[in-house]
């Protein structure tokens, strides 16, 4: 057989493996003389082809195995496709491992269908995910409700029932020792019962300015506030309490800035605060008020010298499901709700509150307020 017969069978059975997508047998043209050296080059041309062309198809059946790992030809005229297609499964791999995990802030941008489909894989995911965060935000704030009407109806049936059985028991005993002429205990009556409605009506109160904070009618009005004027006020209005059980109360201005805050908020906080430490700090006790500036924060810091807080009832005193009512040093009572009320209007005012405690060494309430608006 003649070279050019030799050559144009080889040629035809490459041309066949080609059509046939199948790897190409690279045993042309071995045995062939060739009559000139346009053959020659001709044969070295198909030779290089035919190699260039069976690491191509080698490196695609592993990529078609998955196999990432193997690198594209490198000397090879299709080195720099396969190179940028390799970077870019490298990347579309690493970007499908990210949301799978929960990454939905990625764009795929591979090729036009598979990307589209992806991408709205991921906004549906995306929607989920929303969808599943809004869920959860509701189940949280029915629970919160729930705990809330648990609450509001307790302090009804118990602690707002209380005082009223009391009262109506009292006044019957002063009535009838009125109607006798029996004046012995008319005085003690008549304290016991204005103790009473006073517990009652410090009662009504929070439960009014903790409906309307809850009902969200409360109009806040942020601007600069005198703290110093409202901590005198306090001071004040309770002066009697601490009187009665001989606790000193102290208190020192180190600030000489206006707290950013609403000025019926910050008294009711500072007043329920204030009333706190009386109520859990022993006779010949002692309650000292600061005001500071730090950071760009102005803080009330009132510190007692009262009982102490255990760190497990600190986590659940300013909690709506978990709070409970302690009564005082000589048996005071109290609803459970004004460090609730407190802890919402210091939020509300874009605050905090902060508490230091041990049992046994009295406790520090900490109002964090802004200087600025």
């Amino acid at each position: 057989m003649g070279c050019n017969n030799k050559l144009s069978e080889e040629l035809l059975n490459v041309i066949n493996d080609l059509r046939q997508g199948q790897k190409v047998k690279n045993q042309c043209f071995k045995e062939c003389d060739f009559n000139s050296e346009e053959e020659r080059k001709l044969c070295d041309e198909i030779k290089k082809f035919i190699e260039e062309y069976n690491q191509n198809y080698n490196y695609i059946i592993e990529l078609s195995k998955g196999r990432l790992e193997v690198e594209p030809p490198r000397k090879n005229s299709f080195a720099n496709p396969y190179k940028q297609l390799h970077s870019e499964l490298l990347h579309l791999t690493w970007q499908i491992q990210q949301i799978s995990n929960g990454d939905y802030n990625q764009k795929v941008s591979f090729s036009g269908d598979f990307s589209d489909a992806i991408n709205r894989m991921i906004e549906s995911l995306k929607e989920k995910e929303r969808a599943d965060e809004l869920n959860l935000k509701y189940l949280n704030e029915l629970k919160e409700l729930n705990a809330m009407k648990d609450k509001f109806f307790s302090i009804i049936s118990h602690d707002l029932k209380n005082p009223f059985s009391s009262l109506l028991g009292f006044s019957e005993l002063l009535v009838n020792d009125l109607k006798e002429k029996n004046y012995e205990n008319v005085e003690d009556y008549a304290n016991i019962i204005k103790d009473i409605t006073e517990q009652g009506y410090k009662l009504l109160i929070n439960l009014l300015e903790w409906s309307r904070s809850q009902s969200k009618s409360i109009k806040i009005e942020m601007k600069e506030v005198d703290a110093d004027s409202i901590i005198h006020e306090s001071i004040d209005f309770l002066g009697a309490m601490a009187v009665q059980k001989d606790i000193e109360i102290h208190y020192f201005n180190k600030s000489d800035q206006l707290p950013i805050a609403d000025e019926n908020m910050l008294k009711t906080v500072v007043r329920n605060i204030m009333s706190n430490a009386i109520k859990f700090t022993g006779r010949g006790g002692r309650i000292i008020v600061d005001t500071i500036n730090k950071e760009n924060k102005f803080i009330i810091k009132i510190k007692d010298s009262g009982v102490g807080i255990s760190a497990e009832r600190i986590e659940k005193m300013f909690k709506i499901d978990s709070s409970v009512s302690t009564k005082g040093t000589e048996n005071e009572a109290g609803t459970g709700l004004g460090l609730i009320l407190c802890k919402d209007f210091v939020e509300k005012m874009k605050g905090s509150i902060v508490v230091e405690s041990e049992v046994g060494s009295g406790s520090q309430f900490s109002i964090i307020l802004n200087l600025n608006k």
